[in-house]
């Protein structure tokens, strides 16, 4: 038997039909239903709210409007929800059948826990469906229970289509930064961690779907809004020093990343606006001066270097790679928990 959760899922979306009509079913089909299902439509333009009628009728609460940002929809879909749990899940992204009835056991088991956060397989854009999400990213034993500051400093291994949070949690915090356009998310699960222990499962309870133009495709914006948060937690004397050395290597790496992204796209000019965000890191300071020495290079020998893959795969790329992480239980929960997990 599953516990009792009240929870709201939260749906945002923007001219993302028809994904949002199979995000929403997989809501909707949770073998321990969601109290509310509310799709926040955030000013489509693909008659999404026509269509989520006919096919859901009164089934869905939806939420119409301009609101300009995920950060923001998903801030205005919570503040519109009854319940005292959210869910957050992208309108590209979709539930396995057991999500919510997996997430409410593990929370049981944790009641001191603010939050929730699992596996998801993934679709990548060639159509592969690949089986862990974090396989790549972190390590945790199942069920886990802590506060992963430090490794969400590292990488940000956390699915925000897995997440349930409480609404008080979030009413504390007041939700995403709607100032930011891209790590939003792992802002808030930075600034959750902080302040409250989650609890997670390896289990794979989500699909994450890569799409063409999806925010997830975005790389500069990414790159930029990942620089622009660890510049700020790397100035945050509320963190001990080790956090805020790796805030300053994670904006360095940002920085770095872009200077090489305008190295690929031949400006010189512009690799080198970036190189001046590197310097603060000392880790970085190696690949962040024969960067500089490229974008001083003639145009002709720079669009030969951009040739030399092998050289970005073989010297560069691993040393840019984020961190595999690997999180550790701040407790042990009871055996029979581990009994309760299905295969």
């Amino acid at each position: 038997m599953s516990a009792a959760l009240d929870v709201a899922a939260v749906i945002p979306a923007r001219d993302a039909l028809p994904f949002v009509l199979e995000a929403t079913a997989s809501a909707l089909a949770q073998t321990l239903p969601p109290a509310e299902v509310i799709v926040v439509d955030d000013g489509a333009d693909d008659r999404t709210a026509a269509a989520l009628g006919s096919r859901f009728a009164d089934r869905v609460r939806l939420l119409r409007g301009r609101f300009g940002s995920a950060a923001a929809a998903r801030n205005a879909g919570w503040r519109a929800a009854r319940a005292p749990w959210i869910a957050f899940l992208d309108a590209d992204d979709l539930w396995f059948p057991d999500k919510l009835a997996c997430a409410a056991r593990t929370l049981a088991a944790a009641p001191e826990a603010g939050w929730f956060f699992s596996d998801g397989a993934f679709r990548t854009l060639g159509g592969d469906l690949c089986a862990s999400w974090l396989h790549a990213y972190a390590e945790l034993p199942d069920p886990y229970v802590g506060r992963p500051v430090a490794a969400l400093f590292e990488v940000n291994f956390v699915l925000t289509s897995s997440v349930l949070v409480r609404r008080e949690a979030l009413e504390t915090l007041g939700g995403f930064d709607e100032g930011m356009s891209h790590a939003e998310d792992l802002d808030l699960w930075i600034r959750l961690a902080r302040r409250w222990p989650a609890t997670a499962t390896r289990r794979a309870l989500v699909r994450y779907q890569h799409r063409s133009g999806g925010l997830s495709r975005q790389l500069e914006p990414r790159l930029r809004g990942d620089a622009a948060l660890f510049h700020r937690l790397a100035g945050d004397a509320g963190l001990e020093a080790a956090l805020r050395r790796s805030a300053r290597r994670r904006e360095a790496t940002a920085h770095l990343k872009l200077a090489l992204a305008a190295l690929r796209a031949g400006d010189g000019a512009a690799a080198r606006a970036h190189l001046g965000g590197t310097w603060t890191a000392r880790s970085r300071r190696l690949e962040a001066a024969g960067a500089w020495l490229l974008s001083r290079a003639p145009a002709a020998w720079l669009a030969r270097a951009r040739r030399q893959r092998w050289a970005t795969r073989a010297v560069v790329a691993p040393r840019m790679r984020l961190r595999r992480v690997t999180l550790r239980a701040e407790r042990a929960l009871p055996d029979g928990i581990a009994a309760r997990r299905q295969p």
